[in-house]
């Protein structure tokens, strides 16, 4: 409730600022094969995704590209329709139950792409610092952001590699009760694998290469938004763009990241002196469009792969729709 609350004073503020007429206006000029240009470049973009994941679970076990494809599509059908982001809990759990993944791993996995995601956002977020013309309102909160990256990213690879495969004989750990000592020696080796990624140079330098990929792609696809809506903006907008988008879907603080998508960006293109109708149309226009193509791709995956949405929160697979785990197994 407290999001759609949030949402609602959001969407107010921004619709309190600008003449909706202008806003009305500013979608009749819109070119839409731009828009196709970045449906396009979005969906193979995903498979990229599906194929990063498929990395991330070297020693977890394996899927096949095309499942973990859909469960990504799926994840993000849910994030849109549900509050907070209970899109990565999906994907866990419908990776689990359907590929007889342990989540335990599948969470690891999760954490060690967290990592590398915040390393290269700190590269983003200086290159958007120095590129954004007149400063950043969100400055210091980056900046912070961006020294917290340095430190865990370090840290969170030293760890992995000091990590010992089974559960450490430390003194408080005989102290605990028998049954969390029982789940914790069956669960801490497939926490260890989930982390394998980022023991291995060859692995981790392939996923920071699919990582920039994907900060491309997202720079790529807010450049052809704005020439969909015909914004006369430096390149460097888009720089600020997505990284604004970044921290608005990372750090969801309204339902759908409605009002805090519009009032982003109606604010970071005020730095480059765009109308706030334009500027509203653009946000608006985009955020819909991206809602609607995440819902209608999700619901074709959960279609094609028969998932229903109470296998969201179903803790044991179904025999029938489960595959037999395979750890350490190799991504091709």
């Amino acid at each position: 409730m407290g999001q759609i609350v949030v949402a609602a004073v959001l969407v107010s503020l921004a619709a309190w600022q600008v003449n909706l007429a202008d806003v009305a206006r500013s979608f009749a000029g819109v070119r839409y094969g731009w828009l196709g240009v970045a449906v396009l470049v979005y969906v193979p973009a995903r498979l990229v995704n599906a194929w990063e994941w498929r990395i991330l679970l070297t020693k977890v076990g394996r899927a096949p590209i095309l499942g973990l494809f859909g469960v990504l599509l799926i994840g993000t059908f849910v994030n849109a329709v549900l509050p907070g982001n209970l899109g990565d809990v999906a994907k866990i759990q419908i990776a689990a139950n359907r590929y007889s993944l342990p989540r335990v791993g599948l969470v690891a996995g999760r954490g060690a792409e967290a990592a590398v995601n915040g390393a290269l956002f700190v590269l983003v977020v200086l290159l958007s610092v120095i590129v954004v013309r007149g400063g950043f309102a969100l400055q210091p909160l980056l900046w912070l952001l961006a020294a917290a990256c340095v430190v865990v990213f370090p840290g969170v690879v030293i760890a992995s590699r000091k990590l010992p495969k089974d559960v450490p004989q430390w003194r408080t750990m005989h102290r605990l009760p028998n049954r969390l000592q029982a789940f914790l020696e069956g669960q801490w080796p497939r926490f260890h694998d989930g982390l394998e990624v980022i023991r291995r140079p060859r692995l981790l330098a392939v996923l920071l290469l699919m990582g920039i990929f994907g900060w491309g792609v997202d720079l790529v696809i807010n450049w052809s938004y704005g020439n969909a809506f015909n914004l006369d903006v430096p390149f460097s907008a888009y720089v600020s763009i997505t990284v604004l988008l970044a921290l608005i879907t990372t750090f969801p603080i309204s339902f759908g990241n409605v009002g805090t998508w519009e009032v982003g960006i109606v604010g970071v293109l005020a730095l480059y002196d765009v109308p706030p109708d334009r500027a509203l149309a653009y946000a608006v226009g985009t955020h819909i469009l991206i809602t609607c193509f995440n819902l209608g791709l999700g619901l074709i995956a959960m279609v094609l792969m028969r998932v229903h949405i109470r296998e969201i929160f179903r803790l044991r697979a179904a025999p029938q729709m489960a595959t037999k785990y395979n750890p350490g197994g190799e991504p091709p």
